[in-house]
């Protein structure tokens, strides 16, 4: 049951009942009253024979209890071969945060209810997997997956994210979604304090991602040199760490995670400031020499520059050369649908904006021009009947037809030089509480030439789930004051001959 955000577990209780069978037997079903009795057991604690020790605090508790709801506890306490076998106190080594909430975990085991919050879900959550509490693991993870949005908004996502992943492999569909939200919410998340914070697997992961959502790579850069900043504290902090060790370490752990910077994807102008800024920086070698492969991209072009790389960018395969889902209005467009109760049904929404031909800093004010068409609540062809231009007799009729689909459509308009590759990016905003974040993002690799101008892209949002919105249950992908529109951005980026589009690194 939820509330305000707030989630009860409780174990299910059969009603107190009598049932008389034809030969006048009575069976009694009293399971919510022995329920009841054993819960008493926690209030009362006179018939405790151990005691739980947890940081500075110490909790009365019952053997059986605890082995019959915890295998860990069953082993610790029962088996000869561990070292709390028949101890009265156990003590229990737990961080400061779990701690706190290891009362309300103690208490579940014998009333069988917890309550679980934003702040509290992670720290319940790792109560109950070390110690095995399978019911209370699957209650926080299915809170935590429907409250992701709330949790980024109060600074817990990369908490949440890095203990996740130190669980057991169950948990995978929770990752995804932090993962996601992190690359799709990547601006919002970044500038939090918290940010600094995240773990290097996890940042290197996210700097090889095709579908990182950000401004720019110039502003993804300087994210990552905060972070870097950071670590150097951390190191700094070290007292005994000599200052050449500390120099070195700072300067392995930039080159492990600059490398993945895309440097060609920036203007020369942000670079030519990367490399004044990098002048009091334990990194700038590393920075100094990738930041010369991004100017020889833009110097010579990406038809020769691939032979002209550095070992460093060879490793990262054509990453290097592949934009990624660049929010700023220089390569993408937001595009809103009102959804109103009279509205027609097939309606659609059509924008056009404009985007540089390519990433490449020349003397070229050349632009694509696109069209670009959301139709919230499906696609109608009506009716049509082709007729011969011999005037034949026979003609074809062709039906109506709708498709239940949310489509984006996207067509290039003006002429174009030969068949040009991009990779379109759309994405899906939806809300949580007063919060709007991107719930989705579809990628996808289109191919545009003066014979093929137009790419559908379907199901951008599951059909039948826009169909519906309540204020007991909001649809999550309804925005505004009101919850009464559709709200995507479309995002399209020119790929070069060397572009890997497809490419991705798992942690």
């Amino acid at each position: 049951m939820e509330v305000d955000g707030e989630v009860r577990c409780m174990k299910r209780e059969d009603q107190d009942e009598s049932a008389f069978d034809v030969h006048g037997q009575m069976q009694i079903h009293n399971a919510k009253g022995v329920l009841t009795k054993i819960a008493n057991l926690y209030a009362a604690r006179l018939t405790s024979d151990v005691v739980l020790l947890v940081g500075d605090k110490r909790y009365a508790a019952h053997r059986v209890i605890l082995c019959a709801s915890s295998d860990v506890f069953d082993v610790m306490l029962m088996n000869s071969a561990w070292r709390e076998f028949g101890d009265t106190v156990v003590t229990l080594q737990e961080d400061e945060k779990c701690q706190a909430v290891f009362p309300q975990f103690l208490r579940y085991m014998y009333v069988g209810e917890i309550t679980v919050t934003v702040d509290t879900a992670v720290y319940i959550m790792k109560l109950a997997d070390k110690y095995n509490v399978h019911d209370v693991v699957v209650l926080c993870v299915e809170f935590m997956k429907s409250h992701i949005g709330k949790a980024a908004m109060k600074g817990y996502l990369i908490e949440w994210l890095h203990n996740s992943l130190l669980m057991c492999t169950e948990q995978s569909v929770l990752v995804t979604a932090l993962e996601n939200y992190l690359k799709w919410n990547f601006d919002q998340i970044s500038a939090q304090p918290e940010w600094v914070n995240l773990s290097q697997n996890i940042l290197e992961w996210l700097l090889q991602q095709n579908d990182l959502a950000v401004k720019s790579e110039y502003d993804l850069y300087k994210r990552v040199d905060e972070w870097l900043t950071n670590q150097k504290m951390l190191v700094d902090a070290k007292e005994d760490l000599p200052d050449e060790q500390k120099h070195e370490q700072i300067s392995d752990i930039a080159d492990q995670v600059l490398v993945h910077v895309r440097y060609p994807m920036m203007s020369i102008s942000e670079m030519a400031e990367l490399l004044l800024k990098s002048k009091n920086q334990d990194y700038k070698k590393a920075v100094i020499g990738l930041v010369a492969n991004g100017m020889n991209f833009h110097a010579v072009g990406c038809e020769t520059h691939a032979f002209r790389q550095s070992q460093d960018v060879v490793a990262t395969g054509g990453r290097q050369f592949t934009p990624r889902i660049y929010t700023d209005d220089l390569w993408s467009l937001k595009v809103q649908a009102d959804v109103l109760e009279n509205a027609e049904r097939y309606h659609r929404v059509a924008s056009v904006f404009f985007s540089p031909v390519n990433f490449l800093e020349r003397e070229d004010s050349r632009t694509d021009a696109w069209e670009v068409e959301l139709y919230p609540f499906g696609v109608r062809y009506l009716a049509a009947r082709i007729i011969d231009v011999n005037y034949n007799a026979n003609q074809q009729e062709i039906p109506e037809a709708v498709i239940r689909t949310v489509r984006v459509r996207v067509g290039a308009n003006g002429l174009l030089n030969g068949e040009r590759r991009f990779m379109i990016g759309v994405l899906v905003f939806g809300r949580e509480d007063d919060d709007e974040y991107v719930v989705s993002c579809r990628v996808q690799v289109a191919y545009f030439s003066n014979q093929r101008r137009v790419i559908n892209i379907d199901d951008i949002i599951p059909f039948d789930e826009l169909q519906w919105t309540s204020d007991e249950m909001p649809n999550p992908y309804m925005v505004g004051e009101f919850r009464d529109k559709v709200k995507i951005q479309v995002v399209i980026v020119p790929l070069n001959p060397y572009s890997d589009p497809y490419s991705c690194e798992a942690k």
